[in-house]
């Protein structure tokens, strides 16, 4: 230690050296009393006893505490998104609304502006967009030009009998008929009797068999589109000339003429083999009708008189479809004619 004060003798500051070095010097420090001595001192002074500290804890800011139900519900919500997202199958089930009873919520249907909600075809394409026409190859006896011609005009005859709009209000489906072979007399009979008197008795002369209609007095259209999906196949024709085999399925949204926002969907799938004959063959650049079937849902079972008559509301809880007879009818898988709701059957749809 050095000395900084020579106003000390330099005998007293060797001395006080040498006692802080001993430690004789801290004997005469004062010493504090321990907790016990001031309690007895206080007794016998009849002074009470201090009181307890205090337990304290730190508030949060006013401003933390306001936040704080909201951190909790936060937090929580997050914690059952990801139980969700791990575990969906048990838990969606309470997040579904309109249901009732915890079941599943009930579609919500189609409506004017939303026609094909809740339908499969809602994702197909519209009008003739949905028919697709295969690449033309030379095939039989046609070159590619001549099988691109002939599909060209096989879709223009599914469009003029299921999409245009004078044929769905009850017009004769004219330009499709255009190039029917003159020579096929059966079908040029019943084209004759079914668009010229349509509703004539016998089931041979509806023209439901060949094209869609509905009654402009009774039903009109959600909207300008109809769904469509199908296509076509092509192969050589015993004749030398070609088959084309057509598969398509048509989805109308219908309304009542009389108003109403209620929406139902005929559901319509045809199947057709036109026959094209080869260049210089008898019949060349026309038609003949080698077959056509079609399946219909919600397209009437009674007494259609020329025009499908879709029900509404309750008349469809009165109609008693054929006993067994069930289809889907956007099912495209198998032929039309292995559907069991084939032509002259009234079938229960599984959805529409």
């Amino acid at each position: 230690m050095k000395r900084s004060d020579d106003s000390l003798p330099e005998q007293d500051w060797d001395r006080f050296l040498r006692e802080a070095t001993a430690g004789t010097g801290a004997a005469d420090a004062p010493k504090e009393p321990s907790a016990r001595a001031r309690m007895v001192t206080r007794r016998l002074q009849g002074q009470p006893p201090p009181e307890p500290p205090r337990a304290y804890r730190l508030a949060a800011p006013a401003a933390a505490r306001g936040r704080r139900p909201w951190f909790t519900i936060v937090v929580a919500a997050l914690v059952v998104l990801a139980i969700v997202a791990f575990v969906p199958g048990p838990l969606t089930g309470l997040f579904r609304f309109g249901g009732g009873s915890g079941g599943p919520a009930a579609p919500q249907g189609p409506t004017v502006r939303e026609p094909f909600r809740d339908s499969p075809a809602e994702d197909w394409a519209g009008g003739a967009d949905g028919i697709d026409v295969p690449v033309a190859r030379a095939t039989g006896g046609l070159s590619a030009a001549g099988v691109g011609e002939a599909l060209g005009r096989t879709k223009n005859f599914l469009a003029g009998t299921n999409l245009d709009p004078g044929v769905l209000r009850g017009e004769r489906p004219t330009a499709a008929l255009r190039f029917l072979d003159p020579r096929q007399k059966a079908v040029r009979e019943y084209v004759a009797d079914a668009f010229g008197a349509p509703g004539a008795p016998g089931a041979e002369n509806d023209p439901l068999r060949l094209a869609t209609r509905f009654d402009p007095e009774r039903f009109a259209f959600a909207g300008d589109v109809v769904k469509t999906r199908g296509g076509m196949t092509v192969r050589a024709a015993e004749d030398g000339g070609i088959d084309v085999r057509t598969d398509v399925t048509f989805v109308y949204p219908v309304v009542r003429a009389s108003g109403g926002g209620e929406v139902v969907r005929t559901i319509v799938r045809r199947a057709a083999v036109l026959r094209w004959p080869a260049p210089g063959a008898p019949g060349a650049g026309t038609f003949q009708l080698v077959s056509y079937a079609s399946d219909v849902t919600n397209g009437g079972c009674g007494e259609r008189k020329g025009y499908f008559s879709p029900e509404f509301g309750a008349e469809r809880a009165t109609v008693a479809p054929d006993e067994g007879v069930v289809i889907d009818p956007y099912d495209r898988a198998g032929t039309v004619d292995a559907h069991a709701g084939a032509r002259g059957h009234c079938a229960a749809a599984v959805r529409s």
